[in-house]
């Protein structure tokens, strides 16, 4: 069953999360950090510091869209270590200077089922909809409305929390510079206006594309940037 919003357990005060949940996820950011750290020293795009960003995007886009703290909250601490799985592949797969290859894209892309793979070896027994809703954010953050993505799957399967998902998280990969990216507009007008009109609904759900947009234009005219992002 696909998850909707995340508002029948509060992150905060739930004491499986508390107790097992944050302490996995603070354990795999460092985890991330480390493994951040054998990259080259000139990388514009670290994987920690980009799941900070996101989930900071995800709680405030929620909190826009009217869905309360308690989901908010939800969100933020479920998409943070939505690319841990990436700690699992060799280091040295990220940072060619000219754009991903199918097959070098396609491996790249296995970081989301290794991330789930983490999630469910360090807790084989639990059962929570806290598990569930990370797990499917890390398997699916890659998919497409059209089902092109990584896994195939249509925009009918996927469910609000990931469509919202993929957007953020895709908005902060275009966001930072990169050497194929050479001369592309990477300013927030910029970004959205390529997500909109080159990828659009093929790969958005555009409801949810517009709310997120608006939230981050209002942050660019009033001059707040989060981060890079």
């Amino acid at each position: 069953m696909k998850i909707q919003w995340p508002d029948n357990f509060e992150f905060e005060t739930d004491a499986t999360c508390q107790t097992f949940f944050k302490p996995f996820i603070l354990d795999e950011l460092e985890s991330l950090k480390a493994y951040d750290a054998v990259r080259p020293e000139d990388i514009t795009y670290v994987f920690h510091e980009h799941a900070r960003r996101v989930a900071e995007n995800i709680r405030r886009v929620c909190r826009s869209l009217g869905l309360g703290e308690i989901v908010a909250n939800n969100m933020y601490w479920a998409i943070l270590p939505h690319d841990i799985g990436k700690r699992l592949l060799p280091p040295d797969i990220w940072d060619q200077e000219e754009k991903p290859s199918g097959n070098l894209k396609k491996l790249r892309r296995t970081h989301t089922l290794l991330g789930a793979q983490i999630v469910q070896e360090s807790f084989p027994d639990t059962e929570h909809p806290f598990k569930d809703l990370m797990i499917e954010i890390m398997r699916y953050h890659h998919e497409q409305m059209d089902g092109n993505g990584t896994h195939g799957l249509p925009g009918a399967m996927l469910s609000a929390p990931v469509r919202l998902s993929a957007i953020v998280e895709a908005y902060d990969g275009y966001r930072i510079w990169r050497p194929h990216f050479e001369n592309r507009d990477i300013s927030p007008p910029g970004v959205l206006k390529r997500m909109r009109e080159e990828k659009g609904e093929m790969l958005y759900d555009m409801t949810l594309f517009e709310a997120f947009a608006k939230m981050k234009m209002d942050d660019y005219k009033n001059g707040r940037l989060l981060g890079q992002a």
